[in-house]
Order: structure tokens, then sequence, then C-alpha cells
């Protein structure tokens, strides 16, 4: 038997280094708390000797996880979240009044169908963002998760993911491209008539017939609404290419912050 200092065994040893990744029992809701939030702040180590057993069974870290951030306009529909985590002694989740994030263990492929598995179970308005990453980048996935949340957020409850919100994210990381957007569509954001055609002409993808009847206005009057957007601000919502720059416009001058808890 190979052995070390002091004549203990290697074996024992390394059983100690590991013994603080070890997942604590699902009844220590605080314990799990804690490792939750050190693992998305990224503070506790993660490397291959991360936990003693790699293949994300009971008693040691899985290998990779669904990162789901979450919120609700009230507290019940939070917590209703954090209750319908599924019965897994592998999942862990760190949550606040109104919002928080759930790590659950799967591959690759499968973190969006989890997401949108947790999301048909709450019957509260709920937005959910979903990222995923191996154990050794919670950290990153956190971020991103954290960020694509606030996009969803100003838009109907359900869940979002990265590729479904590209270029919004991409403004937010770029802070001098985001305001000079929001300088761009503030006139718009001013007159509330135009402010909601254009919404409307962007959740209908551009279709004028579909967004007037959403509105519940003739065709004609939301044309000249739209050219008015256009006269304002340059860019002309018939074009896709301007219509996405007007999106992502809104996007950047009304992102709201979320109600996620601290994870360090």
């Amino acid at each position: 038997m190979t052995t070390v200092a002091e004549g203990r065994p290697l074996t024992d040893v390394l059983r100690d280094i590991l013994r603080p990744y070890a997942l604590p029992p699902v009844e220590d809701v605080q314990a799990r708390r804690r490792l939750a939030g050190s693992l998305l702040s990224g503070s506790l180590l993660s490397g291959s000797l991360f936990s003693g057993q790699d293949n994300g069974s009971s008693g040691g870290l899985a290998l990779a996880y669904a990162v789901i951030a979450y919120c609700s306009s009230t507290e019940d529909g939070a917590a209703e979240v954090a209750a319908a985590v599924p019965d897994h002694e592998d999942a862990l989740v760190l949550d606040g009044d109104r919002g928080g994030y759930v790590l659950l263990p799967c591959a690759q492929d499968g973190h969006v169908a989890l997401a949108r598995d947790l999301h048909d179970r709450i019957g509260a308005e709920v937005w959910m963002a979903v990222a995923w990453a191996p154990r050794h980048d919670l950290a990153t996935a956190r971020a991103t998760a954290a960020d694509v949340l606030r996009i969803g957020y100003g838009r109907a409850p359900g869940v979002y993911e990265l590729r479904t919100v590209l270029a919004d994210f991409a403004v937010l990381r770029q802070p001098r491209i985001a305001e000079r957007l929001v300088r761009t569509i503030q006139p718009v954001v001013a007159r509330r008539p135009l402010l909601d055609a254009l919404r409307a002409f962007i959740a209908e993808d551009g279709n004028r017939t579909a967004a007037a009847r959403r509105l519940d206005i003739h065709r004609s009057t939301l044309d000249h609404r739209l050219r008015l957007v256009e006269r304002l601000t340059g860019c002309r919502p018939t074009s896709p290419r301007e219509l996405l720059t007007l999106s992502v416009a809104l996007t950047a001058h009304s992102t709201p912050q979320v109600p996620l808890p601290r994870t360090g």
C-alpha cells in the first residue's frame, strides 16, 4: 500500500482532500445552497480531482450541469420553481426571493429540454435562461444565463437560450455600442404609440397585418407610425436587417435587472 507522511495511506489522504466536494445530503439545504453558490461563482476548485466520483453518481459532483437562471414577478412563483426541481440528490438550488439558479446534471445536448420540462411543471409566470457547462466552467455558464435572462425578462415568460438572443447578448456585452443604440431609439421610446407599433411589428416578425391586428388599428395607421420610426431613427423597420437593429436597440434601452441572488 502506498503511504505518505506520518504513515497514512495515500487513499486516506485523498479522501480527506476530496471530502469537501462530496454533495451534502438532500436535507442539508443550507450546505447545498453554499455549494451551489461556490460552484456558480467559480470560487471552488474545479479540476480533474474535483470529486471522488467522476461518473456523476450520488456522493460526488456531476461532470457537467445545466445552469438555469430563473425569476418570477412574485415570490410565490419563484418558490414554485424550487419546489418543482426534480427530487434528485444531484440537483442543486441557489434561491432568492424572486429568482435563483438551478444546477441539474446533464449531457450537453439535454440542457434545453431539462429547462423546458421544469418550466412546463410550473403554473406561475416564470422566466428562465439555460446554459450548459462542464463543472470547471460553471461561473461562465452562470454569467451567460444571467445575461440571457435579463434579455428574456423583457419578453414573454418562457425558456431562453443564448442562440435565440445572440444579437441582444452581444450588445449587452459591449456597453459603448449599447449606449449608442439607446440614443438612437430614445425618440421612439418617448412616443408611446410609436413604441407600441414597433414592438408589435417586431413581435409579429415584420408582418404588418398581424401587427396591426395585435394593436387593433388599421394597417395604414401602422404604416404611418413605422415611417415615423424610420424618420426618427434612420432605420427602416421593413428591412429585416434594420428591424433587427431596432429590436436590439430596444433591448439595450429597456433590459431590466433581474432579482438573482449573489453567488460569491
